[in-house]
């Protein structure tokens, strides 16, 4: 049996905000059950411990995510998810109450389209108080995303960083020191990732050649909210539908000849896939 470092499961595809740097998605939105999260993780069982809330779409607007981590928790997963944050004041105090929560990642980049005057600073107040009830050391980790580091997001980025200076009295945090790859300790269990942003490798996205490798159906694979198993956390329209957890058994997936086949590439750093080929992120792995 395969063993995933993570497997990502997209509890919904819907989103409160319309970033420019997100993938802009043609599938239906919907909202995963209860009864068919819980089916997908008895299928998953044996091959990860980790699973994160994630692909598109905003996990904090599924109505019966406390349930959802909930089951995580009796079935024996540990929960990292990613968010925007901006529904952390009514969510926070539910979040840090879940034993199976062990990470969430706040995409603090999320605001970097312009919205109406005072809303970073509101916005920026609501991660700060999350951060504080959530108390030191907090009860899981606390990954604040600046993946923007960019010369057009460089008034964002140091408005961003000028209140996280002032939080945590790191008077010379600047963006510099957001080295992408590398995370800076803000507090225990606080911390701060940098990275360049990248682009979805769905069409019309250019073809960047066939040299290349990933980490995509080696460390993890992704569900989507339809239970569509996909070999990578980009693959956020299902251009490479490996079958469906909800008819098919995991291993079966990932033994049928087109995942083999891409496995067998990679190996050998060749996207043997067109969208593998027009994804940029693999090149972040040469």
């Amino acid at each position: 049996m395969t063993e995933f470092k993570k497997i990502y499961i997209e509890i919904t595809n819907s989103c409160n905000r319309a970033c420019s740097f997100c993938q802009p998605s043609r599938r239906p939105k919907a909202f995963m059950a209860p009864a068919a999260f819980a089916s997908v993780l008895q299928k998953i069982t044996g091959f990860t411990e980790h699973i994160y809330l994630h692909v598109l779409g905003e996990a904090l607007l599924h109505p019966e995510l406390p349930l959802l981590l909930e089951i995580s928790g009796s079935l024996g997963f540990r929960v990292n998810l990613t968010t925007n944050g901006t529904l952390l004041a009514a969510w926070g105090e539910r979040l840090l109450a879940a034993s199976a929560l062990r990470q969430i990642n706040i995409s603090l980049h999320s605001m970097e389209e312009p919205g109406p005057a005072g809303e970073l600073d509101r916005y920026m107040d609501e991660v700060l108080d999350f951060i504080r009830v959530a108390g030191s050391p907090p009860p899981l980790f606390i990954n604040l995303r600046l993946w923007n580091l960019h010369d057009d997001a460089a008034v964002l980025n140091s408005r961003i960083l000028a209140r996280l200076a002032a939080s945590f009295d790191c008077p010379g945090l600047a963006a510099p020191k957001c080295v992408p790859g590398r995370n800076l300790t803000l507090a225990p269990g606080v911390f701060l990732s940098g990275a360049r942003r990248f682009s979805w490798p769905h069409a019309p996205a250019p073809d960047l050649g066939g040299r290349g490798f990933c980490r995509g159906l080696r460390d993890h694979v992704a569900i989507l909210v339809d239970g569509t198993v996909v070999p990578c956390c980009l693959d956020a329209e299902a251009d490479i539908p490996l079958g469906n957890i909800h008819h098919d058994g995991l291993a079966g997936i990932l033994a049928a000849p087109r995942a083999l086949a891409m496995r067998e590439g990679f190996c050998r750093r060749r996207a043997v896939e067109p969208l593998c080929r027009r994804c940029s992120y693999k090149e972040r792995f040469d």
